[in-house]
């Protein structure tokens, strides 16, 4: 508009909203609506000489309508900057939208937008009809990545909008939302309005436009903490993705308007992803559509950005656990302090009975309502082990009545090392029964079991602790063989040539951990990517 425009309410037209009212009188072709409200806001209409700053406002006959004439295009100069363009003819451009970055123009943000990169990218669009938002026929919210089409011409803005009004379009997304998706596949179909109590937000409403979403479950995490799906919308609502998911209870993860920043659902990981799910994690993946010319379908696909994938990852990854274990005396407390020296969090199963022995522990209360006061005879002092070992040397089915006592609260805490430590790369566990006690069954453990002579076992043992070559033998028999242990074990070191040796044998089974772990990720990684590239 080059021209000050000047009009007065009519009697039929009050009531009128201004920017309604604004619109009817503006030659043609005109601005959108949205356009019109952006000059309102900005102060460039006068209500009886006074500027009016409400797009809503309800007018009166025979008030004075001024529209101040402003360079329509002013605040969208070109702006150069990098576009990841997909695709690009005369009558469209497929671009790669990042987050960030809103799409068009808006009084609440003053930033360069993708209209004013494209204006750059494609100077044609600066004599477009719609001068605020230049070859715009959809659009993707300011945080949300992938493919977007804009029309490089009338022509082409006429055709394409016409397929999006059709349900032509072909869209699909990747969005990772929370919680688990009980069906593989599922469709929503809600309707949505503005949301009474938000102008900034869209809500279900019986009375709102029809709204239809399709998802098919691609990934689910194997705790039930969230879910990868494909998405498809059939129409194009306002934040529809968003508001659907958050209606059922599993909002799109890192969305701070509809839900999905609530954390305290992933446990340890709670403490990282608000560093790393700094937006909603959604992302067009798929593009179909029919260029205006040759009428040839074409479809276009997008991988997840950098972000979604390494939440992904993060995600999935769990921490590695590690159990040694072998007979007595075998050298387990030095593979376990050489991996605590190297930072890794460790748990002793003989250091957690010595705990459960103490005065007023789970293990000492368990014994003294047991055995009364044979093993545990004073108050202020902890389980009498030389009674124990006494007693246990004279009935063999003692000892069995104890682990059946004992290692279920030594499995316990257990539990809990692994799950105060699920936010490390590894954590390993000393436990010399872990086959016999059945603790392995079921859990992702990897064993590594530490192979001694018998001879030199028994020379450690009797010399460290002080034991008869009777009680050694005695209690060596209640565990199963050593060579029985050994086969049950995926990794062996041979502790039969010194501390030296087996020190290089536990930092070549860091080194393999290590591998495991990287190749771990790196399957993970490769089945996102092919994945991405085929919806």
């Amino acid at each position: 508009m080059g021209e000050e425009l000047l009009f007065r309410v009519q009697e039929s037209q009050a009531g009128f909203r201004l920017d309604r009212l604004v619109m009817q009188n503006l030659p043609r072709p005109a601005p959108s609506r949205s356009s019109v409200q952006d000059w309102i806001r900005q102060g460039s209409v006068l209500l009886d000489g006074t500027a009016c700053f409400k797009p809503a406002q309800k007018l009166v006959a025979g008030q004075k309508v001024q529209v101040i004439p402003r360079e329509q295009n002013e605040s969208l100069q070109p702006v150069a900057g990098k576009l990841d363009i997909v695709y690009l003819d005369r009558d469209i451009v497929v671009v790669n939208k990042p987050a960030g970055l809103s799409v068009h123009p808006s009084s609440s943000d003053s930033s360069p937008t993708l209209v004013h990169y494209l204006l750059y990218t494609c100077p044609g669009l600066r004599f477009a009809a719609d001068r605020q938002r230049p070859g715009i026929v959809h659009r993707l919210d300011k945080d949300t990545t992938g493919l977007m089409v804009a029309a490089l011409n009338q022509e082409a803005t006429e055709d394409l909008s016409g397929q999006f009004a059709g349900r032509l379009v072909y869209k699909t997304y990747l969005a990772l939302v929370c919680g688990e998706l009980q069906q593989d596949e599922g469709r929503i179909d809600i309707p949505l309005a503005r949301d009474q109590q938000s102008k900034t937000r869209v809500a279900p409403s019986r009375n709102g436009r029809s709204a239809r979403t399709a998802y098919r479950v691609l990934v689910r995490d194997p705790g039930g903490l969230w879910t990868l799906a494909q998405v498809r919308i059939f129409t194009g609502r306002t934040h529809q993705i968003r508001v659907h998911f958050s209606h059922l209870k599993h909002p799109v993860l890192g969305d701070r308007v509809y839900g999905g920043r609530k954390w305290d659902r992933f446990y340890w990981k709670k403490r990282f992803l608000p560093r790393l799910a700094k937006r909603q994690l959604l992302h067009s993946w798929c593009l179909g559509i029919f260029p205006p010319v040759s009428r040839q379908w074409l479809e276009f696909t997008s991988k997840p950005p950098g972000d979604f994938l390494r939440t992904l990852l993060w995600l999935s990854r769990q921490c590695q656990r590690g159990v040694i274990t072998g007979s007595a005396g075998c050298g387990k407390s030095s593979v376990l302090e050489y991996f605590r020296s190297r930072g890794f969090p460790v748990f002793s199963a003989d250091r957690c009975v010595d705990a459960l022995y103490q005065p007023g522990s789970d293990g000492w209360l368990m014994l003294r309502k047991r055995f009364g006061y044979r093993f545990t005879p004073q108050e202020d002092q902890p389980v009498d082990k030389k009674k124990l070992l006494a007693a246990v040397m004279q009935d063999c089915g003692l000892m069995d009545e104890i682990t059946h006592l004992v290692h279920p609260l030594v499995e316990n805490k257990l539990d809990e090392f692994w799950e105060e430590h699920g936010d490390k790369r590894m954590a390993l566990a000393e436990i010399p029964l872990w086959f016999e006690s059945g603790m392995g069954q079921g859990r992702d453990c990897l064993s590594v079991g530490i192979f001694c002579p018998d001879s030199l076992r028994r020379n450690r043992v009797c010399s460290n602790r002080g034991w008869s070559q009777e009680v050694f033998e005695k209690l060596d028999a209640m565990q199963s063989s050593q060579s029985e242990k050994i086969r049950k074990c995926q990794l062996v070191l041979d502790n039969s040539q010194g501390p030296d040796r087996l020190r290089n044998q536990a930092s070549a089974v860091d080194r393999l951990l290590k591998r495991l772990r990287r190749k771990k990720a790196c399957m993970f990684h490769n089945h996102l990517k092919k994945m991405a590239c085929k919806p």
